[in-house]
């Protein structure tokens, strides 16, 4: 089972803090590293939110994005230098895309409705 929660970044020291926030609100949590690792985790079992790292993908096409429309919230984060992004990934279907920066208070509010639901 993937749990409530994948994210989607390389970064372990960024994903550890969105790992904790998915605790911290009784979420369990699965981090996946390589784009790899994430499709595997998605053939098992979706969560209810899927995270991704916008800045690693070289192509939003690189994500299942339609498929998963509807069946878990889509939430992306990115550098702020990088709006194009921003909206392309809207554009895809993510429901929520903030830059990196505002990423965590944006993600407590989220985890709330997740957690509470």
């Amino acid at each position: 089972m993937v749990g409530d929660v994948l994210v989607f970044d390389p970064d372990l020291l960024f994903s550890s803090r969105i790992e904790a926030a998915c605790r911290k609100h009784g979420l369990q949590v699965k981090i996946a590293t390589s784009l790899d690792e994430l499709q595997l985790q998605l053939k098992e079992s979706l969560p209810q939110a899927l995270i991704v790292n916008l800045d690693v993908l070289k192509d939003l096409k690189q994500l299942p994005i339609m498929s998963l429309r509807g069946s878990c919230r889509l939430i992306g984060y990115y550098s702020h230098v990088d709006s194009d992004l921003a909206k392309d990934a809207l554009d895809s279907g993510f429901e929520i895309v903030v830059p990196r920066r505002g990423f965590m208070d944006k993600l407590s509010i989220v985890l709330a409705e997740i957690g509470s639901s």
